[in-house]
């Protein structure tokens, strides 16, 4: 599969689009989070895109430690933490939200190790067929807590297109471990999951159709949404 900057800055535009159209949706405060996903996975397409313009000479040289960085902070670090937080903000079940805290634990844990290496040790990027490769020096051991905190969460989750999403970041992790190397799945992982991101407007779409009519009745947006 061929990636681009032309690729990265169209998914991201989309995904600006999306994240706007959610932030129109009312929700309550718990499903922010959850809603920011696109905005997030814009940015960090916005980033790979700006990553491949200084690996092409666009960019000069000197702004690709820090935007290598930025995006490796996103990969790395921010979406083992954040995947399992909006989860567990958007989970009305206390049984599957204690469930969602380990996952909570297991994110943290693997975000600081990776936070540790990051800042250890560099980032380093370079083309591979057609894909970005990123090579962080970081325990091998992380890497299944890192799969657990970011596909799991989503599929214990009581709501059904939350576990239908859940099922779509399993099957683009599947996907990506298919059609690309090991140096370079995390690249085309985070380019699957940030397109199949722009799905959940259709998630608080739902959502928003089956509370309106149960307002009067103090129905809660937790308790319809599944």
């Amino acid at each position: 599969m061929c990636f681009s900057a032309e690729a990265s800055f169209a998914a991201s535009g989309v995904l600006a689009a999306s994240s706007v159209a959610i932030a129109r949706v009312p929700k309550p405060r718990a499903a922010v989070p959850l809603s920011l996903f696109p905005a997030v996975f814009a940015v960090h397409q916005l980033i790979e895109g700006l990553i491949w313009l200084s690996y092409d000479g666009v960019l000069p040289g000197g702004y690709k430690p820090a935007i290598v960085t930025g995006y490796a902070l996103i990969a790395y670090v921010l979406w083992p933490v954040f995947v399992p937080l909006a989860a567990w903000l958007t989970e009305p079940e206390k049984g599957r939200r204690a469930i969602l805290l380990v996952c909570q634990a297991l994110g943290l844990w693997c975000g600081l190790g990776l936070l540790a290496s990051i800042v250890r040790d560099p980032v380093v990027v370079s083309a591979d067929c057609c894909s970005l490769s990123y090579s962080v020096h970081a325990p091998g051991y992380l890497i299944v807590p890192y799969l657990l905190a970011t596909c799991l969460p989503f599929l214990l989750s009581s709501r059904r297109s939350l576990v239908l999403f859940g099922l779509g970041l399993v099957a683009s992790c599947a996907a990506a471990a298919v059609t690309a190397s090991t140096s370079t799945f995390p690249s085309v992982w985070c380019f699957f999951a940030a397109v199949l991101s722009g799905g959940l407007y259709l998630h608080f779409r739902a959502c928003a159709r089956i509370v309106s009519p149960h307002r009067g009745r103090r129905a809660t947006w937790g308790a319809v949404a599944g």
